[in-house]
């Protein structure tokens, strides 16, 4: 993770990268959170869920990072609402 303070010593293709690279994450997160009715509050718990799951060595398998592929944010929606008996 990089922190707001940190990132202006990016130089500004990488820093480009960053902000563009959260914005797909974020967008994926909504766009999985919007087919499974996920909203309001929830819909924060569920972000919280999976910043969770990439730290306690769940994460996914798109890049180093541990990030998520498409398929897998829709298996961890369904574990999310499950978890919760929605």
């Amino acid at each position: 993770m990089i922190f707001a303070g940190a990132i202006h010593e990016l130089p500004l293709l990488q820093y480009v990268h960053v902000i563009m690279g959260k914005k797909r994450d974020l967008k994926q997160i909504d766009a999985i959170a919007n087919e499974f009715h996920i909203r309001g509050d929830l819909r924060e718990t569920f972000g919280e869920f999976i910043e969770e799951e990439k730290s306690l060595g769940y994460g996914g398998s798109l890049n180093a990072k541990r990030d998520f592929t498409y398929k897998e944010l829709r298996q961890k929606a369904k574990e999310f609402l499950e978890d919760r008996g929605i």
